[in-house]
């Protein structure tokens, strides 16, 4: 058990059940800490608008009436405040939010808050440097989920050093060999919000047709749901090709999607940015080839041409070319196939992830609770006035580029 004097270990979903990773991590790591005896819930905002899963009957989500947190004013962060500190946290884990983050910030001011706030930067992207910056006075430990978003963290935060931790995600790994049958089309999946921003999934259209152009037959898997869903099934319904299909999944639960990276070959990633994405270490764990874009966490997880393939971002050439060997070359896919269930096997087991974590509680624990400085506002008053320079100043797109370029090679 915990020995701290945490009540509860409270996480947030600003927009519900999305479609997407954090919700993924925040719902299994919220049930595996029930299992083993911490007390952990989980506050479910409205989704608004956004592709989600149905409500789930679990004892540890709290559904949170109101408008969704994502962009969330002063009034609607009084609006939550009811449901949060009626959960008396003593770990509370905001996720990606300016309006989650705010009502902690207002939580911590009451006189018998006791309260630590873990941040944790699930992406390399300006808006979870920003976050963090500004919610930094109430914040105990920061946690980068790679070596990216680590040192991108230790450069903007110079006095924080010491509270600054990384831990990559935990997934499930098949226990043994994987066997193939190779009389099958190669079969390639991507699990994803089925979006431009930030996944790029229209770069699916230009590689289904050079992949067309190739020899070989190619069957895609395609997991989510978004924004570009429809633009795609009116396109693939349009065009056919003679040896590449797409099936369109829509959303599929969790605990399903073990089955379907089980049953393939190579997993696709598009992004223009990630943390590091969870369903490319889940693929991997099941024995998919990555082939995937060059973002933060991709040189962390693969040896290029050993554990998988990174490209650079928008390379649909390169992807096309590195399919097709696969296709044409089934005894390599064995190989790196069973390569890359070694090597999650060794890295990303759920017991040593959730003994670190419980360590960045206790750790959060031994420090004293903050109070948010009443001179500075709960949020930003316009959107302009967010902290948007801090970042930049560290690290802004020909920095990204240098480090995208950096030690690359194909």
């Amino acid at each position: 058990m915990l020995s701290t004097n945490a009540s509860s270990i409270l996480f947030s979903l600003a927009t519900g059940l999305t479609n997407g990773g954090v919700t993924i991590w925040t719902l299994n790591l919220s049930k595996r800490l029930n299992e083993k005896g911490y007390l952990s819930k989980i506050i479910c905002h409205s989704s608004q608008g956004h592709n989600t899963f149905a409500p789930l009957d679990r004892d540890d989500i709290i559904y949170c009436e109101g408008p969704n947190a994502w962009g969330a004013d002063v009034n609607a962060t009084h609006r939550f405040l009811p449901t949060y500190s009626s959960l008396e946290p003593g770990i509370f884990i905001p996720n990606w939010s300016w309006g989650t983050y705010a009502t902690v910030a207002l939580m911590s001011l009451h006189a018998r808050s006791d309260l630590r706030v873990i941040a944790f930067a699930h992406s390399d992207e300006d808006h979870y440097y920003e976050l963090l910056t500004y919610y930094e006075p109430i914040i105990s430990k920061f946690v980068a989920v790679s070596d990216t978003v680590y040192e991108n963290l230790r450069r903007l935060l110079p006095s924080r050093l010491i509270d600054i931790s990384k831990l990559s995600y935990p997934v499930p790994v098949i226990s043994e060999r994987k066997v193939y049958d190779r009389s099958r089309p190669l079969v390639i999946t991507y699990a994803g919000r089925i979006q431009q921003g930030q996944k790029r999934i229209l770069d699916l259209i230009p590689l289904v047709k050079l992949l067309a152009l190739k020899k070989g037959a190619y069957h895609f898997k395609i997991a989510g749901d978004g924004p570009c869903l429809t633009q795609l099934v009116d396109f693939f319904n349009k065009k056919k090709y003679p040896n590449v299909s797409v099936d369109f999944l829509g959303l599929v639960a969790h605990e399903k999607m073990t089955d379907i990276w089980a049953g393939s070959d190579v997993s696709i990633l598009f992004s223009e940015y990630e943390g590091i994405s969870i369903s490319m270490l889940e693929s991997m764990g099941q024995g998919c080839i990555p082939v995937v874009t060059d973002v933060s966490g991709s040189r962390e997880a693969i040896i290029h041409g050993e554990t998988g393939f990174i490209v650079p971002i928008g390379d649909v050439e390169s992807m096309a070319k590195i399919i097709n060997t696969l296709e044409l070359n089934r005894a390599i896919v064995e190989r790196i196939s069973n390569a890359c269930i070694l090597a999650i096997r060794d890295r990303h087991g759920f017991d040593r992830y959730d003994h670190d974590f419980v360590e960045v509680i206790q750790q959060s624990m031994r420090k004293s609770s903050v109070k948010w400085p009443i001179s500075k506002a709960i949020v930003p008053v316009k959107k302009d006035t967010r902290p948007q320079s801090i970042y930049r100043r560290v690290r802004g797109k020909a920095g990204r580029l240098l480090m995208r370029l950096k030690n690359f090679n194909v």
